[in-house]
């Protein structure tokens, strides 16, 4: 789990050194903040293009 944690944020483009101070934190929370909710938005979206799929499918 770990690595897929950090394969994220590698991917976010957030480095692997943890902020030092308040300065550095805020930024750095707020990208991680975004990219979450990016890959929430992307799952819901997959989650409902299937259930269209699986309920039009279902009532044949």
């Amino acid at each position: 789990m770990a690595a897929v944690v950090a394969e994220f944020f590698g991917i976010m483009g957030l480095s692997p050194v943890p902020p030092a101070d308040l300065a550095e934190l805020i930024p750095y929370l707020l990208t991680v903040l975004v990219g979450v909710a990016l890959v929430s938005g992307v799952f819901r979206a997959i989650g409902s293009l299937a259930e269209v799929f699986l309920a039009s499918w279902r009532w044949r």
